[in-house]
This record gives structure tokens, C-alpha cells and sequence, in this order.
């Protein structure tokens, strides 16, 4: 599976990615909203973890980004969109689905290897 982490805290989007990589998925990092929007056209990624608070563009910006190219006949209509925080505000799917998501997760992860899985199961379904 290819993952793109878009992610502001260096150590998260580290760790993800290794998590990820220890179950033999290709994964690739963006720190800021706008990178993640370059490295999502490029990597073509099946699914994007995506930080709802960066500088720059947020998590919802980006989503609406991705919308946008979308709707220009891009081929990234069938990645699978994980926002995760740390902050209150978006607590539950419901409020993800509702910005363009598929998933929520909250920061800090209790297991980080039952997440992983937890994405398998989604990209799979």
C-alpha cells in the first residue's frame, strides 16, 4: 500500500512511517499542507494521514485542495483520507466524513501498530 503522511510534528510522521514500513508499505513524507498536496499528485498514495493543525494549509484546506484537483479529472479520486489531531474541535467520523474524510484518529496514538491495521482493514474494505 502506498501511504503519504502529511504531518507538521516531525516525530509523529516518523514514527507512522516506520510503523507503516514495518509491514512493507511505501510511504512518503510531507511536514506542510502544501507539500502534502505536491507529494499527493506525484506518489499517487492509496491512503493520506493527514494532520488536521499545520502552518500553512490545515488538514481541511488540503482536503479541499485535493477536491479541487478532483474535480479537474486527477487520478487522486480513490485515496483513502485519515485526518488525525491532537486538538479538540473534529472528535469524531462523523465530523471528518464531513470534511472529506473517510477516517478520524486522535492523537496521541495508544497503539501505533493497531492503527496501522486499523488502515489496512479501511483501504481493504
Amino acid at each position: 500500500m502506498k501511504v503519504l503522511i502529511v504531518d507538521d510534528e516531525f516525530i509523529v510522521a516518523k514514527a507512522l512511517a516506520r510503523a507503516f514500513e514495518s509491514r512493507n508499505h511505501q510511504v512518503v513524507l510531507a511536514h506542510t499542507g502544501e507539500e502534502g498536496v505536491e507529494k499527493w499528485e506525484s506518489f499517487a498514495p492509496e491512503v493520506v494521514l493527514l494532520d488536521v493543525v499545520m502552518p500553512g494549509l490545515t488538514g481541511p484546506q488540503v482536503i479541499e485542495e485535493f477536491r479541487r484537483r478532483q474535480d479537474s479529472n486527477s487520478p487522486l479520486s480513490s485515496a483513502k483520507i485519515v485526518l488525525m489531531t491532537a486538538h479538540s474541535g473534529v472528535r469524531d467520523r462523523a465530523a471528518a466524513h464531513g470534511l472529506g474524510a473517510n477516517e478520524f484518529i486522535q492523537k496521541p496514538f495508544e497503539d501505533i501498530f493497531s492503527l496501522v491495521t486499523q488502515i489496512e482493514k479501511m483501504v481493504v474494505r
